[in-house]
Formats: C-alpha cells, sequence, structure tokens
C-alpha cells in the first residue's frame, strides 16, 4: 500500500497510487513492460502513462508517435487491471539540446501541470548534455 492509498482510505476516497520505473513488478499479461510512470488515480477512475524520452533534434516528432502508439496495448490492459474508465498515454519528449514539442503544452494540461515546468526541464536537460560532453572531452585516452 502506498502512502497515497492509505491517506485516500482515511479520508473516505478512492486512493491514488503511483508506480515509478518498476516494469519488473508490476505484471503484464501483454509481454510489454512499465513505463518510467504509471499514474493512476481511482478517485477520478483514470490511469496515466508518462514515458519520458530525450532524442536527438531531428528525431522530436517522431519520437512522440512512436510513444503514443507503442504503449496502446499496455494502456488498454492498464484500463482492464485497474478497472478504470480510461487511459491516457503521455509522452514527454525533450530533445538533448532542450527543445520540445508543439504539443508539449498539452502533455503538461493532462498531467495538471503548469507550464512552468518546461523552463525547468529545458534547464536540467542542458545541463545534463553539457555534463555528458566536458566528461568527454576531459577524459583521459
Amino acid at each position: 500500500m502506498t502512502s497515497g492509498e492509505s491517506l485516500g482510505a482515511a479520508r473516505g476516497k478512492r486512493p491514488r497510487t503511483v508506480y515509478c520505473g518498476t516494469p519488473d513488478k508490476i505484471p503484464m499479461s501483454s509481454g510489454g513492460h512499465l513505463t518510467n510512470t504509471l499514474l493512476v488515480d481511482l478517485s477520478v477512475c483514470r490511469a496515466i502513462i508518462v514515458d519520458i524520452t530525450i532524442p536527438h533534434d531531428n528525431n522530436l516528432v517522431k519520437a512522440e508517435k512512436e510513444k503514443g502508439s507503442k504503449y496502446l496495448d499496455l494502456a488498454h490492459e492498464i484500463t482492464a487491471m485497474w478497472n478504470v474508465e480510461s487511459t491516457v498515454v503521455v509522452p514527454i519528449v525533450v530533445s538533448v539540446n532542450g527543445l520540445l514539442a508543439k504539443s508539449f503544452d498539452q502533455h503538461l494540461k493532462k498531467l495538471s501541470l503548469g507550464c512552468w515546468i518546461k523552463g525547468r526541464l529545458q534547464k536540467a536537460e542542458v545541463l545534463e548534455t553539457a555534463r555528458i560532453v566536458r566528461r568527454f572531452l576531459t577524459r583521459e585516452l
């Protein structure tokens, strides 16, 4: 039982459950694996699959479309397994240089997140890319 479940049960509400990066702990008969994050909010009978990917700049739109179709079967299975009305796949795609897809704002709305997070995601990705390049350039051969 997660902390969200115990709090929800204590208040008489249906529980909320979050699984983060635990593909080996949730069996899927579709043979697929669980993505980065699965949000199950039983109070509104909805599940959200969040998959984060960091492609090269020229693969931004392609990566976003692949994520949406890749988890379609898994979404149907989660809908049945958790007895929720719908399961939504939300691809979060940030390129290695911090570029965002045009549909990024729509995905943030599905997660009930404001646009304030865009700058933080971009900054984090650019800093991580710089760190990787710096490590590569300073390593001794």
